[in-house]
C-alpha cells in the first residue's frame, strides 16, 4: 500500500504470501490513508505492507515542512491503527533516499552549490525523509510492528540512494532497486518466521 514506488513494485515474489499491489502512484499519505478502507481493509488481508511518504516531502515546500511531516506520521498511525482493529497484520518500511546526482552536469552543479555553502534538492529531500524515517524505526519497535528497512538497504553510505537503484530521473526506482528490494524482504520476512 502506497505511492509509485509501490505501484511500480513488479508483483515480487513472496513465498508464503501472496501479493496484492495497491500502489497509486504519486500519492500522499493522506490519500493512502482515504482509500485505506477499500484497498486493504474490504479484502481483509493477512498483512499490509504500508510505504511511503516521500511525496509529502516533495510537496511540502520548506516553510510547511514540519506540519507536513507530522501529518504523515498521523497518517501512518491511522492506518496502523485502522489495520490492528481489523486484524490485520502491519509491516512498515522506511522510504528510500534520493540519489545525489547521475550525470556529469548535475554532479557539477552540487559540487558549485556544495562551494557556495548550499545544499541538494536531494540532501533536503533526504533529510526530511530520514527524519520520519527515524519516527517509524521507533515507532514499528515500541509498537511490535515489522519494519523493512529500505532506506538502510538503499544507501550509499553518505546518505543517499545508490545509483544502480535510480532510474534516470533521479527519483524513482530502477529494476535491479527493485530485484534488491525483493531479495531484502524475502530474506526478512523468511527470517522472522523461522
Amino acid at each position: 500500500m502506497g505511492a509509485s514506488y509501490v505501484a511500480d513494485w513488479q508483483q515480487p515474489s513472496l513465498p508464503g504470501f501472496e501479493v496484492l499491489n495497491r500502489g497509486v502512484g504519486g500519492e500522499q499519505t493522506h490519500e493512502v490513508l482515504a482509500r485505506f478502507e477499500r484497498d486493504v481493509l474490504a479484502l481483509q488481508p493477512d498483512a499490509v505492507l504500508i510505504w511511503g511518504h516521500i511525496n509529502n516531502v516533495h510537496r511540502g515546500g520548506a516553510e510547511r515542512i514540519d506540519a507536513v511531516k507530522q501529518a504523515a506520521i498521523r497518517d501512518y498511525q491511522e492506518m496502523v491503527q485502522r489495520a490492528r482493529a481489523a486484524n490485520i497484520e502491519v509491516i512498515l518500511a522506511t522510504e528510500v533516499p534520493l540519489t545525489e546526482a547521475l550525470g556529469w552536469r548535475d554532479r557539477l552543479v552540487v559540487w558549485i552549490n556544495n562551494m557556495r555553502g548550499k545544499r541538494s534538492y536531494a540532501a533536503w529531500v533526504n533529510e526530511h525523509v530520514g527524519s520520519v524515517n527515524d519516527w517509524l524505526r521507533t515507532f514499528a519497535a515500541a509498537e511490535g510492528i515489522q519494519l523493512l528497512d529500505f532506506a538502510k538497504a538503499f544507501d550509499d553510505g553518505e546518505g543517499f540512494r545508490k545509483p544502480e537503484y535510480t532510474t534516470p530521473d533521479g527519483t524513482h526506482i530502477s529494476p535491479s532497486g527493485y530485484a534488491a528490494l525483493t531479495s531484502y524482504t524475502q530474506r526478512i520476512l523468511r527470517d522472522r518466521r523461522r
